[in-house]
């Protein structure tokens, strides 16, 4: 079973994409910030990492940067509906952090689960 860290400040949005992962048969732990998350990667391993970008603590691009260098190849989901720029901004400049993956909110369950299950499939044949 894969392990999927959740990170998004908005209660609602952690429940619907817990539910759906956990449909496809991922356990999931979800964090309300990157503090938080953070706090967790340090303690357990993850299978993928799932941040939203704009965050009141420590915002998902922070965080990112930060897992680049300690947990380079954890697989990264970036998600964002946009903030002062536009979801688009963001996201590219997420890409420039080398994320692994993107979705622009609001997104459906089914671009959501095709994105994780690829990528798990993808970091598991690298670890083979």
């Amino acid at each position: 079973m894969h392990t999927i860290l959740v990170v998004d400040d908005d209660p609602a949005v952690r429940h619907v994409i817990r539910l759906h992962l956990e449909e496809s048969g991922c356990e999931v732990l979800c964090a309300a910030g990157g503090d938080e998350a953070a706090r967790l990667i340090g303690s357990r391993r993850f299978d993928l990492l799932l941040t939203d970008l704009l965050m009141p603590d420590r915002d998902g691009l922070e965080l990112i940067r930060g897992l680049r260098k300690t947990h380079p190849k954890l697989p990264i989901v970036a998600m964002t509906g946009g903030g002062l720029l536009s979801a688009d901004m963001y996201l590219d400049i997420a890409r420039g952090l080398h994320v692994d993956g993107v979705l622009g909110k609001p997104f459906g369950k089914d671009e959501l689960c095709r994105l994780v299950r690829g990528l798990l499939e993808l970091a598991q044949k690298a670890d083979s």
